[in-house]
């Protein structure tokens, strides 16, 4: 496993301050656990006491996960730390693995210096390049994705189920686009033209949709694809690319996915476990997987699982909780993922055709309220994130910049947060993570980045109820 820790004073200068973004970092069923068993000599802090701090990233006996897991299994003889693993469970185990990592964090970031992201007349400074933010254009609600047009246009789609076009300096809604299911995270998501946009007008959107079906008596949903074209600010020609049967849909209002990928004449989406976790794993259901189908919603002959019984034969891969973004590589084509983990454990992955990516068996995180979902973060046959956040940052979009303002962020994958209000730089060798840079944080939950025709790079805010913004280089 091949990941960007928080141990290092360069790693905690850039990831540490995610510890107390995400909802109930440090709290839950876990501090009561902690409290119970360890705070009596590591101290009610983590800080130390009859035995070593646990929070000042000093680590005599391991530093990795399975390290500190077997630590608290095993013990370690002739010292005081006796053996837990015929008290705690294996699940647990791994929660408090999570717990001691959050504090560890939480510590780190009270370390830095409390300006330590903010501008300084207005430009923000970070590794390679210095940038001043530039209000493009705002919306009525939550933005959730951005495409741009030939024209100059720009397309954002709100979630409750608006799409607006923003051109020279004036904004529109699009009157026709499909009714959506606007059912907790559910409503309007993705959007982007085709390839061949300039010959053929086509424009994808993802949705949630609602037709009718139902889960134990109440209403249910999924997401489902179209395309259609812009005409006199009309939606026309509208046409289903991907929706699954009623009888497969969900009621609950979490994880609808998806971001788009088009690579030679296929379009490839991702749909969230919609709640359902176990189902991830499940070939005959459509949640927590990405789908490959042809552009025009044909299922191609050669997708992995075509002859396997039971299985949809548009999924190329599964074992996904929330694929919130989708993108290629440059350079070598390879296709990225970045999906939503739960508390600790959203993941950066590489896909590939009919590979599992674990969830729920192995996962890096726990339950928001603080209690074990497993213990297993590896297990064979299911494939390894190339990196991971614990805490998590809440990952939305992501979008290889391919721009050229910025020289020294060329290729590199940028990776919103929402509740950890980031945006990350990752750098990317030879299939790996190598390192990951925060590069703007505080300007509120970011919902999409977008490596823009200009040579920018956009992002979507939920500042001022939903704000476009533009990175400008600045020197």
């Amino acid at each position: 496993m091949k990941t960007i820790h928080a141990y290092t004073l360069l790693a905690l200068a850039t990831i540490a301050t995610t510890a107390t973004a995400q909802f109930r970092i440090g709290s839950g069923d876990v501090s009561e656990l902690y409290a119970n068993n360890c705070a009596a000599c590591h101290g009610a802090n983590l800080e130390g006491g009859q035995a070593s701090s646990l929070v000042d990233d000093t680590w005599i006996h391991g530093r990795t996960d399975s390290d500190l897991a077997r630590i608290i299994r095993e013990g370690i003889p002739d010292t005081t730390m006796v053996p837990w693993g015929t008290t705690l469970s294996k699940q647990k185990i791994r929660s408090l693995v999570i717990f001691i990592r959050e504090k560890g964090q939480i510590v780190a970031r009270e370390g830095l210096p409390q300006n330590t992201f903010l501008p300084e007349d207005g430009i923000f400074r970070t590794a390679e390049h210095a940038f001043t933010l530039e209000k493009v254009g705002q919306g009525e609600g939550i933005l959730w994705a951005l495409e741009f047009l030939p024209d100059d246009t720009i397309l954002a789609t709100q979630r409750n189920g608006t799409l607006w076009q923003f051109k020279d300096g004036q904004r529109s809604a699009i009157a026709g686009t499909p009714e959506v299911w606007q059912n907790g995270q559910g409503g309007l998501l993705e959007i982007q033209k085709h390839p061949d946009y300039a010959n053929n007008g086509w424009i994808y959107l993802a949705y949630s949709e609602n037709v009718g079906g139902t889960e134990n008596d109440r209403p249910a949903g999924m997401t489902a694809v179209v395309r259609g074209r812009i005409r006199d600010g009309q939606w026309v020609d509208q046409e289903k690319i991907y929706n699954a049967p009623p009888h497969l849909h969900t009621s609950a209002g979490a994880h609808f996915g998806t971001r788009f990928v088009f690579q030679d004449g296929y379009l490839y989406f991702g749909i969230g476990d919609r709640g359902r976790q176990n189902q991830a794993q499940d070939l005959s259901r459509p949640n927590g997987k990405i789908h490959r189908i042809h552009d025009d919603g044909r299922v191609p002959a050669d997708n992995p699982f075509l002859d396997t019984k039971d299985a949809l034969p548009t999924i190329w891969s599964y074992g996904h909780r929330n694929p919130q973004g989708l993108d290629l590589h440059p350079e070598t084509g390879d296709m990225w993922e970045v999906e939503h983990g739960p508390r600790g454990g959203d993941e950066t992955n590489l896909i590939e055709r009919g590979l599992n990516y674990g969830w729920p068996v192995i996962t890096y995180g726990m339950n928001y309220n603080g209690t074990p979902i497993t213990d297993l973060i590896e297990k064979e046959g299911m494939e390894q994130p190339k990196h991971y956040w614990v805490p998590s940052i809440a990952i939305c979009g992501m979008d290889f910049y391919e721009g050229e303002k910025f020289p020294k962020w060329k290729n590199n994958l940028f990776v919103t947060g929402m509740a950890s209000q980031e945006l990350h730089r990752l750098v990317i060798k030879d299939g790996e993570v190598v390192s990951d840079e925060i590069v703007l944080k505080n300007q509120g939950r970011l919902r999409d980045v977008y490596s823009a025709p200009d040579g920018t790079l956009y992002i979507l805010s939920e500042n001022d109820n939903g704000t476009i913004y533009r990175l400008v280089p600045s020197t």
